[in-house]
């Protein structure tokens, strides 16, 4: 009998990373299709599922795999590229009018409930000196609550602000030099 290869663990890291490569590759076919040029998209998605076979193949015959699993910590600071894409560009956003830049200080924005033209719900962006911003869908700020990033405060009226959660991952990925757009979703 032949032994059954090894199956690497889950790792949500490398969820994201094959996520960021799908995305790259949609994004350069329609860039692609919309400017007449030769579009090649089964061979982008043949080249990526190639690498990424290997690279897990590689890692399930090894005793040591080149890239440990990283487990997703429940508390503490979140890590950037696992926010979503939509909401990971919303919470710049709010973080942005809702805590200041760097180089200014702390300043107290928050959202409010808000109903749109179409009446779906949102939530208005409003800054420190009670300035509306924007309106964010509320199936956009979904992620954000669940992953505990924004958070409702007990008074009234209702109100959503960034959490200590939400504070500490802006940090991190600013500490570690991250801009915007470029870095929003660089892994």
């Amino acid at each position: 009998m032949t032994k059954r290869p090894r199956q690497p663990s889950a790792d949500a890291y490398r969820k994201v990373r094959f996520r960021e490569m799908a995305r790259e590759i949609v994004a350069k076919d329609r860039h692609d299709q919309r400017y007449g040029q030769v579009v090649d998209t089964a061979g982008a998605i043949a080249r990526a599922l190639e690498r990424v076979y290997r690279q897990g193949f590689e890692d399930a015959q090894t005793d040591c795999p080149t890239a440990k699993p990283e487990v997703v910590p429940d508390e503490g600071a979140f890590e950037w590229t696992m926010i979503p894409p939509r909401p990971r560009t919303a919470f710049w956003s709010i973080c942005l009018f809702c805590l200041g830049r760097g180089d200014r200080p702390d300043v107290d924005g928050y959202m409010v409930p808000e109903t749109t033209e179409r009446g779906t719900p949102s939530w208005r962006l409003v800054a420190f000196n009670d300035r509306d911003i924007k309106v964010i869908g509320e199936n956009t700020l979904k992620p954000l609550l669940r992953l505990g990033l924004l958070a409702l405060t007990e008074d009234t009226p209702r109100r959503l602000i960034v959490s200590d959660r939400g504070v500490a991952a802006r940090k991190r990925f600013v500490e570690r030099g991250g801009q915007f757009p470029e870095d929003l979703t660089s892994v």
